[in-house]
């Protein structure tokens, strides 16, 4: 499959526009034909990364780029680096076409980010394993540099009438919109909240909640676990939730029943939810302080 991926590069690199679109085809029957095969093969993808300058015809370069869409798919969680420089230097190309088509095959990178910062596990409530744990403190490095790298080159190609300039989508086309174009399709979805670390007091007090709510279920010989409640809390969708956790831990004293509701709600401020982006209220309270002094 080696020498059919060099002739296919060949042409993406030197072949009119028939022959390039025969090319993709191929391309993609090839994977679909044998997924696994393609996948072995792929890292032939690397060295064909070096050729992308001595590319004349910028229609050509638009074809080479958008000829990479499935080795991306294939190479980004294991070749993160080698494709992110790639990218980084391809963004900044002269011409618009190259740059939109750079930043489309990209898209693949944002996926594996997602994926492996976010890995699939069920029950949701199922801790990670080492392996995964890794793996995803492995991405939010890689994801951090990426987005840094971005911030520096939109930096650098600034122009002050940008500044007048309300939405991305209304600037000129140019190297600064195509990397703010980037960076909004990395940070959709609240994807760089993951980077986010809690502060010193919030993680105590989620320690001091974990060991309360553990004699409190032992108490009450309560069938819930501390693990199904703070699922409930990630999960949350209606503010029946809240009451659905209480009670559980009724056990006929109102005053047993007022600190067990005490207790719940200090977890339910200081424990991420799903639809704060994983933060919890007391942080979205916190970022909105920080936010007041600022303005």
């Amino acid at each position: 499959m080696q020498e059919e991926f060099e002739h296919i590069f060949a042409i993406l690199k030197n072949g009119n526009q028939e022959e390039v679109k025969t090319a993709k085809k191929r391309l993609e029957k090839l994977w679909h034909s044998n997924s696994r095969k393609f996948k072995k093969n792929a890292t032939i993808a690397l060295k064909q990364l070096k050729e992308f300058d001595v590319i004349q015809n910028p229609k050509n370069k638009e074809a080479f780029v958008s000829g990479l869409s499935l080795f991306f798919l294939v190479l980004s969680d294991e070749y993160f680096k080698e494709l992110k420089d790639f990218v980084l230097k391809v963004i900044c190309h002269q011409n618009g076409h190259v740059r939109e088509q750079m930043r489309k095959t990209a898209d693949w990178m944002y996926i594996s980010l997602s994926s492996r910062i976010h890995p699939f596990v069920w029950p949701r409530s199922k801790k990670l394993t080492q392996e995964q744990m890794l793996e995803q403190e492995k991405a939010k490095k890689e994801f951090a540099e990426y987005l840094n790298s971005i911030e520096l080159l939109m930096e650098g190609y600034y122009e002050r009438s940008y500044g007048r300039v309300k939405y991305v989508s209304s600037l000129k086309p140019s190297v600064y919109k195509s990397l703010q174009l980037l960076w909004g399709d990395l940070t959709r979805a609240g994807l760089e909240k993951a980077l986010h670390t809690s502060s010193p007091n919030i993680l105590a007090k989620r320690e001091e909640t974990e060991k309360e709510l553990l004699t409190l279920i032992q108490k009450a010989k309560s069938n819930i676990t501390l693990e199904e409640i703070l699922e409930i809390i990630y999960e949350e969708t209606d503010p029946e939730d809240f009451n659905d956790i209480v009670r559980t831990f009724d056990m006929g004293s109102s005053y047993e029943l007022q600190n067990a509701i005490e207790l719940i709600n200090d977890a339910w401020n200081y424990f991420p939810h799903r639809v704060l982006n994983g933060l919890s209220p007391a942080e979205v309270a916190s970022q909105n302080k920080k936010t007041e002094l600022l303005n």
